[in-house]
């Protein structure tokens, strides 16, 4: 399989293709490096840009303007191919089926994932030019020379591991965290013993027509159920205490290292990807907290009626265990296709913030050039491409539970 990154933010597809590329031909290099010498702007990279980097780090490279059946035949895979006049995507393989006489072209693009289009779906995004009845599009041939394979300073840092990156959050509230458990296991016993409560009311109450028992009963039930309410509400207080603080925890440590970057780093960034990303501290918080103590809970939930059901009815119990096993399977399998759109989202967040903070920032430069109209275009061609992204993920979501 091709090699893939994802880009950091929307400035980042050009350094990122070449990191794939490098890859590809056995070397991993340091994207740090290859963001310095792209001389990112505020408009990303250009492809001047990314064929000196390139050439920098040991390529050799041309770029041109070229029809589909030059790329599909003549060109070397892989190569950098110019995207909706304002990206830059990896083009690893082109297969043409002989028996249909269609084309699948393999894409890896550093902002959604590895897809595969068709001839008319790639052209769509890629040809910029007609000339002599051939759609035409920007590409830019790189073939790796000997000093990429000597080169030892564009060799890749090793990266800090995820899991300790999190836990260094986590673990400053171990025993929070700790009575969290604690009261999810004893929500979960009592949610347990409902049902042999309604079945003691059922088969021993009503059976034998024994009132006083029933009253008895419900008022267990009662007293549970009370007791039960008072559990979530202290996990509720204790969730938003250590969910908060680590929210501050994390965009806290984002600003300080904001802060220590260099003048020219701001120069190429937007707005917009700034304020996304700390946006999205939050859903990582939320992955720290609420999710990650919502599936333990619902691990427990499953592993004790689970027992339960089998000691009732084994019979049962398989049906639901491969009814539940069939369920997980149905869910994993629009993984990939949920990553992909939430990285659209991110993106089309990104330049809705950007747009909006331009807009509402720069309105007297707006008024004295007389562009109000063109600005308020701009703003509804971004909110029209988010549109479109929230109706993938709704129609995503809708078949999902459908099925």
């Amino acid at each position: 399989m091709f090699p893939f990154y994802r880009q950091l933010d929307s400035m980042d597809c050009g350094p990122t293709c070449l990191a794939m590329i490098a890859e590809h031909f056995g070397r991993q290099v340091d994207r740090d490096h290859l963001r310095e010498f792209c001389v990112l702007g505020k408009n990303g990279v250009s492809l001047l840009g990314i064929s000196k980097t390139a050439e920098s780090i040991g390529f050799k490279t041309a770029g041109g303007i070229l029809s589909f059946d030059m790329l599909s035949q003549e060109v070397p895979m892989p190569c950098i191919v110019h995207w909706n006049q304002n990206h830059f995507v990896v083009v690893y393989k082109i297969k043409k089926h002989r028996r249909k006489g269609t084309y699948s072209v393999y894409v890896a693009d550093p902002g959604k994932g590895l897809i595969i289009y068709s001839k008319d779906e790639f052209c769509d995004y890629w040809a910029s030019t007609k000339t002599e009845g051939k759609e035409k599009g920007v590409a830019l041939l790189l073939e790796p020379t000997e000093s990429f394979y000597t080169l030892k300073s564009i060799e890749i840092n090793p990266s800090q591991n995820r899991i300790n990156f999190l836990w260094n959050y986590i673990r400053k509230y171990k025993q929070h965290f700790s009575q969290l458990v604690l009261g999810l296991l004893l929500g979960s016993i009592l949610q347990l013993v409902f049902p042999f409560l309604t079945q003691a009311i059922v088969d021993t109450g009503v059976g034998s027509k024994d009132i006083g028992f029933i009253w008895l009963v419900l008022l267990a039930q009662m007293m549970l159920l009370f007791s039960q309410t008072v559990i979530n509400f202290i996990r509720s207080k204790i969730l938003l205490h250590i969910s908060t603080r680590i929210n501050i925890s994390l965009i806290s440590d984002f600003f300080i290292k904001l802060m220590k970057l260099p003048m020219k780093f701001f120069d190429t960034k937007l707005m917009g990807d700034l304020l996304q990303r700390i946006e999205d501290h939050r859903r990582v918080e939320q992955f720290l907290t609420s999710s990650s103590l919502s599936l333990l809970f619902s691990f427990f939930t499953f592993l004790v009626f689970g027992v339960v059901l089998a000691v009732y009815n084994l019979g049962i119990f398989l049906v639901f265990l491969f009814g539940t096993s069939l369920y997980a399977g149905w869910i994993i399998l629009f993984l990939k296709k949920r990553r992909q759109l939430d990285y659209k989202y991110f993106e089309q967040a990104g330049r809705n913030r950007n747009v909006t903070y331009q807009l509402i920032g720069g309105m007297q430069e707006i008024k004295l050039q007389g562009c109000e109209q063109r600005k308020r275009w701009e703003w509804e061609d971004v909110q029209a491409d988010l549109f479109k992204v929230n109706l993938q993920s709704l129609n995503l979501q809708q078949v999902q539970q459908a099925g």
